[in-house]
């Protein structure tokens, strides 16, 4: 397999929503969340968090610099990726989240 930048984004797509998802596997695994037990919800935000940071750099990656993918999915990707971006920004800059 050829390491370019498409095939690097599709790979880094991948692993973006696998570790997310894990991220939310990992929650029901450890157990219910309480006010003085927090363990369960800070890995889990660690998981999901990093994997929404590798999906959304890849997304932008792939619509900026990615040779051989199509120029309405380069458009798709980038539109998305910073859609994902602004919403990420939103929701973190909520005071108590």
């Amino acid at each position: 397999m050829d390491i370019n930048k498409k095939n690097l984004s599709i790979i880094g797509l991948g692993l973006g929503i696998l570790i997310f998802f894990f991220g939310i596997g990992i929650y029901f695994l450890l157990g219910p969340s309480t006010e003085s037990y927090q363990i369960p919800r800070q890995i889990s935000s660690v998981f999901k968090l990093t994997g929404m940071g590798i999906l959304v750099i890849s997304m932008i990656i792939a619509g900026f610099f990615a040779e051989g993918i199509e120029k309405d999915t380069k458009i798709i990707l980038l539109i998305f990726g910073i859609i994902l971006l602004l919403i990420n920004i939103l929701i973190m800059s909520i005071p108590g989240t």
